[in-house]
């Protein structure tokens, strides 16, 4: 984390003087010591994130020139001062904490502050000063108190932003929301080179650290995206394209062009992506160090929801039979297959255990219920980990009530459905209810083509547990969570080939508290 530099109990006066020094300093070129920018540093726009009760992450680069080679964004190598301030008001008039951070090249001159002393439950407003320069003003909230008990807590889920395959029309809706906060379920970034329908990525498939700085820089340069960040909090896990399509673990994908590299090729570049996610994400998270980083976490929005943040690419096995739709292969599945890793499994089965709030949430990457396709499976989703989604689902089978809700997201479509209790060594058994899955289509990332769509629908509409599939269309799901129902509606827009597009709900779910069956609202 960055290192304040300012008490933060910093009374109002003594900032305000300092305010007015800055003015004094600006006029000089500088600000508060700290060296001239040679053009505006926050491209990249601010955020926040991984609210708590009393506390916000707050987050900026600097980057004067976001797409310059070498992934500096412009920057010298020396480290640069920036000052925060929070504020009750959007004027800036009632000053709720203030101070400064060090933006080290290191970390691509990003910032993490973690502001605490903050009231529960209350929005504030935030905004960052460098070189004489203003960020725009960026608006947060706290968590209620982890004993309070909130009527309603209302969010988005969204994932899969592909830059390159449209407009992010879909923000530009979202914004409009009243939101407590954004989960994001992966796939901010896309690892490819090349084109689509309305503009293009800034350069080849991604090598090394500079690559995916400048491709963060692109993604977060987007005007809508930028808007839904500065709007509310995000809570921000990532998938496999923030490093490369399908890995697992370690093992880059087997029909990728990373799998002809040298065996030390991947992790450097898996580290590579590591590091450019926490650069740009407003997480709670100490800096990676080396080839690993635990990003699995909980929050907790008083006693009405506990949030578990899951990391399902880090700690997988292999995907045994392929990344590939395939049929199920001889041997499948063995013992050693693995989603979560032992460490995460059991911090998961732990805070579900423990937590004593109205609905418990995993917030997660791939598809949790079975979903086979006919013959095929999908084994890069968890119909590939079938022995490690039995342990967790009979760990929900004896809770009550059964108030588990998987948030979802990768596949490009929308989905409802429950997830079932199965039976081991018989994944084609839906039935026994023990939690529900809502999946959210992408932002911007291409869908299957109508035909195909149908054709899955088709089959899925034979499954009693699940409820809806649409794969065509763009959008994200509204949550709105109170302390008898968990309402989740799907949200489209028209196109994604304008940068603005009429928004609609396609449909509408409640999960009744203890019954968790999705019904059509």
């Amino acid at each position: 984390m960055s290192r304040d530099r300012f008490d933060l109990a910093l009374t109002r006066r003594r900032f305000l003087e300092l305010v007015a020094a800055s003015a004094a300093f600006t006029a000089a070129g500088c600000d508060l010591g700290s060296r001239p920018l040679p053009a505006y540093p926050f491209t990249l726009g601010v955020a926040s994130g991984d609210p708590l009760a009393d506390r916000v992450v707050l987050w900026t680069r600097l980057a004067p020139d976001p797409l310059a080679a070498g992934g500096a964004g412009g920057m010298t190598p020396e480290p640069y001062t920036v000052f925060w301030e929070v504020a009750h008001d959007e004027a800036f008039r009632s000053l709720a904490r203030a101070g400064s951070a060090v933006a080290d090249a290191s970390l691509a001159h990003s910032v993490h502050v973690d502001v605490n002393g903050l009231e529960p439950d209350r929005w504030y407003f935030y905004r960052f000063h460098a070189g004489g320069h203003v960020s725009p003003i960026g608006r947060t909230r706290t968590m209620p108190a982890r004993d309070a008990a909130p009527a309603l807590l209302r969010f988005a889920s969204a994932s899969c932003q592909n830059y390159k395959e449209g407009f992010y029309t879909a923000y530009a809706a979202m914004v409009q929301e009243d939101l407590d906060l954004v989960t994001f379920l992966g796939d901010y970034i896309y690892e490819s080179g090349g084109s689509g329908p309305v503009r293009a990525h800034d350069g080849p498939r991604i090598q090394d650290l500079a690559g995916y700085r400048n491709r963060y820089a692109l993604y977060k340069g987007d005007a809508n995206l930028a808007a839904m960040h500065a709007r509310c909090p995000w809570i921000v896990t990532w998938d496999d394209h923030e490093v490369a399509n399908n890995y697992a673990g370690l093992l880059a994908d087997e029909n990728g062009p990373d799998n002809a590299q040298p065996p030390e090729f991947f992790p450097q570049l898996r580290a590579a992506g590591y590091q450019a996610w926490y650069e740009h994400q407003p997480v709670r998270l100490l800096p990676p160090k080396g080839g690993s980083f635990r990003i699995y976490r909980d929050l907790a929005f008083g006693d009405l929801a506990k949030l578990f943040v899951l990391d399902t690419r880090q700690y997988r096995t292999d995907q045994e039979c392929g990344d590939a739709l395939v049929p199920v292969c001889e041997g499948f599945p063995t013992e050693g297959g693995d989603m979560l890793g032992p460490a995460q499994e059991s911090w998961l089965l732990n805070g579900i255990g423990a937590s004593s709030s109205v609905w418990n949430v995993l917030a997660q990457q791939v598809v949790f219920s079975p979903t086979p396709i006919g013959p095929l499976r999908n084994f890069d989703q968890w119909d590939g980990y079938p022995l490690a989604r039995q342990r967790i689902v009979d760990f929900l089978r004896a809770r009550e009530p059964r108030n588990t809700v998987v948030l979802t997201g990768d596949i490009h479509a929308a989905g409802v459905g429950w997830v079932p209790g199965l039976t081991p060594g018989n994944p084609n058994t839906f039935s026994d209810p023990v939690a529900s899955e809502f999946v959210a289509t992408g932002i911007s990332s291409d869908g299957v083509d109508e035909a195909t769509a149908n054709l899955i629908t088709t089959l899925f509409q034979s499954y009693p547990h699940v409820q809806y599939f649409e794969a065509v269309t763009r959008g994200y799901t509204r949550h709105e969570v109170t302390r008898s129902e968990w309402r989740a509606d799907i949200r489209f827009v028209e196109t994604t080939l304008e940068e603005t597009s009429p928004v609609f709900t396609a449909v509408s779910y409640v999960v009744e508290n203890g019954n968790p069956v999705p019904q059509e609202a």
